[in-house]
């Protein structure tokens, strides 16, 4: 008990309109008196505020609230209001001691009971403690209250803020706990004792948890572990779990391993169509019938083929066909976004964009305009030598115009320069400009016709529509060809068929991604393919209508109805969601429908924990709907998560992991993980095979690396043949003649997509070289396809680093990259360019190989150097040849390489020794020539008219 404390007003104030002259107070409250008025009393409990103090001149001022009215009490010595202020605090807050007291025993008690600190329960808790003690501020620390009602004070202080430290105490504290008491249980659930990472992940049960694994790091054993501990908490019961799966063989192998492990078979383990087809028959009453088009992908293309033949009857159908087709034949990529010249030809061969008349190009705009030369019926031929004169200096080819029409005497040059002048960035502008000033002062020597087509009209999309103008000022005959036509030749050229194939799978995309009415269109018109996406949709739309008017009269859905629909009925309340634990699967493989599906079921059900494994390492199925950054950014989705990493891996041992987790972790949006190996090697097991690689030479390179690893392995050890694409793996006689030689191993050949999810001892990789179908895959996604997919990664070849990372961490003890130099993959070249500890010499390498990096061909970049013949004997040239031009001599004694050395290029076969002069005025070539006066060296670019190089020599000797 306070005894009773008193403060009284200098006597001046009340004659100055002050109220209250005297306070008095202890326990029970406050009472104010005044000479003309009744004593005022009011209870602690009336208090609505805490004293404010306020200094003056000479006298100071506290005020306080009581029942919503201001109470003020002036002319105080300074002392007695520091006095009064302070212990009328403390006194405050001593009063609401026990009523705080109270609260933290009911947090305390919810705690108990709760399990887990969610983030919900932390937000309860705040919501409860501002409620409780709204009229309560924070106390200080200065207040002279008992240690107990401190501390009381301070833990409320902490859950109000949500204060991160004290939560992250409690739960880590729970796990601790959890462990211990569930420690039996964790190490016999599953054949290895599952590892801490595991236990805690299981134990861990936030609103939404996010388990984040390596390959081979046991992220089934976490599913199952974390179902059995919520069994054996009594957390949940059977039917309160749904375990859900992409595949219907993922989704039962986790049922039965459920089943075997626990016995309990009341957990739902479904794929994501299982579940929507429940959530549909739930709703509707009955079961949904499916569709065949939707179990038959033939069915439907033929279907889709159908419908679009049918169509090409319409004029107006026929004629937008048409349209689509002048612009839209192939994907088209600007050529300024590219690094090299070499990436452009990639481009350019992984699409196998060419003419209707089949004929190879050297641009994608190129492609444009002599497709609409062809419809419009103008003859033309493509590249051809310059019909006027021989036109070749030391400086300029033989000229070879874009296109030539032959009916006319027209020459059409297509320049790759933006509105500035500027060249793509592997363009040398000047050399570039000059060229372009060449062939001008050439046509107007021979007095020939010459039109000029620009990138920027392209860009600008003008093109056409400017080369129809210009061709018409020349008074150029147009015969557009027929409509029936043109159809005929896209058929004979496949490219109907080929949309036919692209419709299908726009139409299974556009549903697929469950559109909300104009959203599709809203996308569109932020995307530069709007133009094309527009025209498409115009296409397709038809298409779509008599799709589900087939289904809506079968009374049948597909599979992205079962999805669509269900999503639909949950968000609606017309279907509540009985799983208060829900479990996914390979979350790194999600899409958007689907993760919509999801989070509509946790928010059906109040307190419903969602619980997603997957590994953004592995992420490698964009081209069906997957979003890695559904993983990568998964908070921002689901709301606060708690994320652990499975950082154990029992597959691969510590080179491997080194060499894979590194490369995959270029790319910054990767989530960066430290995973540690089960398994420890002190030496390379990443090996790098180099050999000349032909059309039937591999067969030899395999048998070897496979005997050398029979005379390491154990009888019947797993051997994978991999490689980006299926067409690149062996031919079935090739296969049962590897496995004829090897008889002691096992052998598998899967692509890498095919490989995700299973393991090897040893692993051999195919296909890594930069040809049309090499790895990484350069082939571009239809950009209609493209706009329906996620958004495309800003990183280089995001993907394709990832189904490296795939395909390497199949191999448990060793992986050999096999690779022919002179075409190597970019990615093994990074790998030998950044030093990566993967070891060179297990098999012996030709020098040719060894060399061939310094083979890179100074001009695309991307190709290699290698020797080829010709009418005038053998020469040096670029293998992306002929869409790169580049050549050299070899040498003219024994046609091996040759390298400059001073003015000489000297022969690189030391056995040889030949050697050329070189020209030292344009670096050509000497030739040994007789003349009327006699023998001299003359250079090859003498030319008999201007511009030449006139150089010769007497005598020239090399030692």
């Amino acid at each position: 008990m306070v005894e009773k404390l008193f403060y009284k007003s200098y006597w001046l104030g009340k004659y100055f309109g002050n109220r209250f002259e005297e306070v008095r107070l202890d326990d029970a409250g406050l009472v104010l008196t005044s000479t003309y008025q009744a004593p005022v009393i009011v209870a602690w409990s009336d208090v609505s505020s805490l004293v404010r103090h306020t200094p003056g001149i000479i006298f100071d001022t506290v005020v306080f609230e009581s029942a919503g009215q201001r109470i003020s009490v002036g002319w105080l010595h300074k002392s007695n209001a520091i006095s009064l202020a302070r212990l009328f605090t403390e006194q405050y807050y001593t009063h609401h001691s026990d009523c705080a007291a109270k609260a933290l025993g009911k947090i305390s008690s919810y705690l108990q009971k709760s399990g887990y600190l969610r983030t919900s329960h932390c937000r309860a808790i705040r919501d409860f403690v501002s409620t409780a003690l709204l009229e309560i501020p924070s106390s200080s620390e200065a207040l002279s209250l008992p240690n107990t009602s401190k501390d009381i004070f301070a833990q409320l202080k902490q859950w109000a803020e949500l204060d991160a430290a004290m939560i992250d105490d409690i739960r880590a504290r729970y796990v601790v706990e959890q462990k211990q008491c569930y420690q039996a249980l964790f190490d016999r659930i599953e054949s290895n004792p599952l590892t801490e990472k595991q236990r805690e992940a299981c134990i861990i049960d936030d609103d939404n948890n996010l388990v984040l694994a390596g390959a081979g790091t046991g992220k089934t054993s976490t599913m199952v572990g974390r179902v059995a501990y919520l069994l054996d908490s009594k957390q949940a019961s059977g039917h309160e779990i749904l375990m859900l799966a992409f595949g219907k063989k993922a989704a039962l192998e986790m049922r039965d391993r459920v089943s075997e492990k626990l016995t309990d078979t009341s957990v739902s383990a479904w794929t994501f169509h299982v579940l929507g087809q429940m959530v549909i028959s739930s709703v509707e009453g009955q079961k949904p019938a499916i569709s065949p088009l939707a179990t038959d992908e033939k069915l439907l293309n033929n279907q889709v083929n159908q419908w679009f033949s049918d169509l090409l009857e319409k004029p107006d159908y026929k004629e937008s066909t048409l349209k689509y087709f002048e612009k839209h034949l192939f994907p088209e990529a600007n050529p300024f976004d590219f690094n090299t010249q070499g990436e452009y030809f990639n481009y350019i061969r992984a699409n196998e964009i060419r003419t209707l008349k089949g004929e190879d190009v050297t641009s994608f705009e190129g492609c444009l305009i002599a497709n609409w030369l062809f419809a419009m019926g103008i003859e033309y031929k493509y590249q051809p030598s310059y019909l006027e004169s021989n036109a070749r200096t030391p400086d300029f080819k033989q000229y070879k115009p874009d296109f030539y029409l032959t009916e006319f005497g027209i020459y059409i040059d297509h320049l790759g320069i933006d509105r500035e002048g500027n060249t793509a960035p592997y363009i040398d502008k000047e050399s570039y400009h000059a060229g372009i000033q060449w062939t001008r002062q050439l046509h107007s020597q021979h007095a020939t016709r010459l039109i000029e087509t620009y990138h920027y009209e392209q860009r600008e999309e003008c093109l056409l529509s400017n080369l129809e103008s210009k061709l018409a000022s020349l008074r150029v005959v147009f015969e557009p060809l027929p409509a029936d036509s043109v159809l005929h030749t896209l058929r004979e050229f496949g490219a109907i068929d080929q949309f036919s194939v692209l419709l299908s799978s726009l139409l299974k995309r556009y549903r697929a991604n469950c559109y909300m009415p104009g959203e599709l269109e809203r996308l569109a018109d932020h995307l530069e393919t709007t133009g094309q996406l527009k025209a498409a949709m115009d296409l397709l739309r038809p298409i779509i209508e008599r799709y589900e008017n087939l289904l809506a009269s079968n009374n049948e859905i597909d599979f992205e109805d079962m999805i669509a629909k269900a999503i639909g009925y949950i968000e609606e309340g017309a279907f509540t969601s009985p799983w208060s634990y829900i479990l996914v699967d390979e979350f790194q493989d999600i899409s958007q429908p689907r993760a919509r599906l999801v989070k509509a079921l946790r928010d059906s059900r109040k307190g419903t924990s969602v619980f997603c494994v997957g590994d953004d390492w592995q992420a490698i199925y964009r081209f069906t709907g997957s979003d890695v950054g559904l993983t990568t950014g998964f908070e921002s989705l689901f709301g606060p998560t708690q994320t652990t990493s499975l950082d154990k891996t029992f597959r691969f041992n510590n080179s491997i992991n080194d060499v894979a987790s590194q490369f995959v972790m270029q790319n910054p949006s990767q989530v960066k993980k430290q995973i540690t190996t089960h398994n420890l090697v002190h030496s390379p097991a990443v090996s790098l095979v180099m050999k000349p690689i032909t059309n039937n030479g591999i067969l030899k390179h395999l048998i070897e690396i496979l005997q050398n690893i029979s005379g390491m392995a154990r009888q019947g050890a797993c051997v994978y043949l991999l490689a980006r694409y299926h067409f690149r793996l062996l031919e079935a006689d090739q296969l049962a003649q590897l496995k004829r030689s090897v008889p002691a191993l096992k052998i598998e050949q899967h692509s890498f997509h095919a490989s995700k999810g299973k393991e090897a001892d040893y692993v051999v990789i195919l296909g890594l070289d930069n040809t049309k179908n090499g790895f990484p895959s350069r082939k571009l996604i239809d950009p209609l396809l493209e706009v329906l997919l996620p958004t495309e990664e800003p990183y280089p070849d995001a993907e394709e680093r990832r189904l490296f990372y795939v395909a390497m961490t199949r191999a448990k003890h060793r992986c050999y990259l096999l690779t022919d130099m002179n075409k190597t993959s970019d990615f093994v070249k990074e790998l030998l360019a950044d030093n990566y500890a993967i070891e060179l010499n297990e098999f012996y390498t030709e020098a040719s190989q060894l060399m061939a990096p310094e083979h890179e061909c100074p001009s695309c970049k991307t190709g290699r150097l290698v020797k080829r013949k010709g009418p005038y004997g053998s020469f040096i040239a670029c293998s992306n040849y002929p869409l790169c031009q580049h050549k050299k001599s070899t040498c003219p004694q024994c046609s091996a390489d040759m390298e400059t050395s001073g003015r000489f290029s000297v022969c690189l076969n030391h056995e040889c020794g030949g050697w050329v002069p070189l020209c030292p005025q344009c670096g050509g070539d000497l030739k040994h020539r007789e003349g009327r006066y006699g023998k001299f060296w003359g250079c090859s670019n003498y030319r008999s008219q201007e511009p030449s190089c006139n150089h010769k020599e007497q005598e020239i000797t090399y030692s």
